[in-house]
């Protein structure tokens, strides 16, 4: 049964979250919310202007309780390769202590059902690749300082390519319940980097 406006902000846009990231954001209709909120279209209402931006919000919580736990080790100070391959190690267990049949990256998920128009939430995707971008490519200017085999335009192209490629492995958590295809994939890319950046054997 819907829920009274006693309802608080959080536990909204944490079933909320959930039903985006399960349903999709294309998908999901206001029934949808409500039903797996237990919160009415008019406690929704009160709190937010729509889908829209309730999904705004879930993205900017999808940051906070997600991301950040999750892309912890690559954005600690210091951080090296070794430090990628330990994110996608943790995600990749958590994937095969689940079963199999990931429910990969909200983002990536939302990225395919996203209309060219809905600019603001294009806007909100891209912050959230352009993050673990960053990330990445502080990952690498620290391990180039170390050998220096690469220049900062090639250290710029190899962090954007990282982020394509582990966007890419959770998208493809979907489709699969073999986690040694995931796992694959993450070893290739950490002997990928490995390679580019400390000369490493592939």
């Amino acid at each position: 049964m819907p829920r009274p406006k006693s309802h608080s902000r959080e536990n909204l846009l944490d079933s909320a979250l959930k039903a985006f990231w399960k349903i999709g954001y294309h998908v999901v209709s206001m029934g949808d919310l409500v039903r797996e909120t237990g919160v009415s279209r008019a406690g929704i209402y009160s709190d937010f202007n729509g889908k829209e931006d309730l999904f705004h919000a879930c993205l900017d919580r999808y940051q906070e309780t997600v991301v950040t736990p999750a892309f912890a080790p690559v954005e600690a100070e210091g951080a090296d390769i070794d430090s990628i391959e330990t994110y996608l190690n943790n995600l990749l267990t958590r994937f095969e202590k689940s079963g199999g049949f990931g429910v990969g990256c909200l983002v990536g998920n939302t990225l395919t059902q996203i209309p060219e128009d809905a600019v603001e939430t294009r806007q909100k995707l891209r912050a959230h690749c352009d993050r673990l971008t960053a990330g990445f490519h502080k990952v690498l200017t620290h391990e180039s300082d170390d050998h220096g085999l690469l220049t900062p335009a090639e250290i710029g192209e190899l962090a954007r390519y990282t982020m394509i490629s582990v966007q890419g492995i959770w998208s493809y958590s979907r489709l699969t319940e073999d986690v040694a295809e995931l796992r694959a994939a993450s070893d290739m890319l950490i002997r990928v980097l490995k390679s580019q950046l400390r000369g490493a054997p592939r």
